[in-house]
């Protein structure tokens, strides 16, 4: 769920983003202070909060995992990241511990692969969910990742209510 400011009528949403490909997915969006701003929705302003982390973020001293694990309860989207080119496979073992440390509370939330087929279906395996889009991890192509999870965050915010059922006269 964003985070809702009714009175500057802001919404936050909250994206983690994992793998080999981070810095390749957050550079090519040319992020301002980690956030990226759109245009104004229904009288609303989205603005979108990306935190990056590495191919296993709880490798080594464990401290992104455990940065990772703090963002858990206010993530919105997940950008799932493979960068084959460079050599810099999905790690299975952190997208597997990902999939537990999300819990079934956040398990489905949208997702993007930028990256390979393996890791979007290793993903769609996990949380029973298909991802949003799956795109090359080439810079080109991060916007066309965005674009999509985007607009599934936004559709499910601004959906319309229907006006109420008119007063019958009698």
């Amino acid at each position: 769920m964003p985070t809702i400011d009714d009175e500057t009528r802001e919404l936050l949403f909250q994206v983690l983003v994992m793998g080999g490909a981070s810095p390749v997915f957050v550079d090519a969006l040319e992020l301002e202070k980690g956030e990226l701003h759109t245009a104004v929705v229904q009288g609303w302003h989205p603005r979108f909060h990306f935190e990056a982390f590495p191919l296993d973020p709880w490798a080594g001293d464990g401290a992104s995992g455990k940065a990772l694990e703090r963002l858990v309860p206010y993530v919105d989207a997940l950008v799932l990241t493979d960068a084959l080119a460079t050599g810099t496979h999905y790690s299975a073992a952190a997208v597997e511990r990902l999939g537990r440390t999300l819990g079934p509370g956040k398990l489905h939330v949208p997702s993007v692969v930028f990256g390979g087929r393996a890791l979007a279906e290793e993903w769609q395996t996990l949380s029973n969910t298909a991802p949003v889009l799956a795109v090359e991890s080439k810079p080109e192509q991060a916007y066309s990742a965005f674009k999509a999870l985007a607009k599934v965050l936004l559709r499910s915010r601004m959906r319309s209510t229907p006006p109420p059922p008119p007063v019958s006269e009698q």
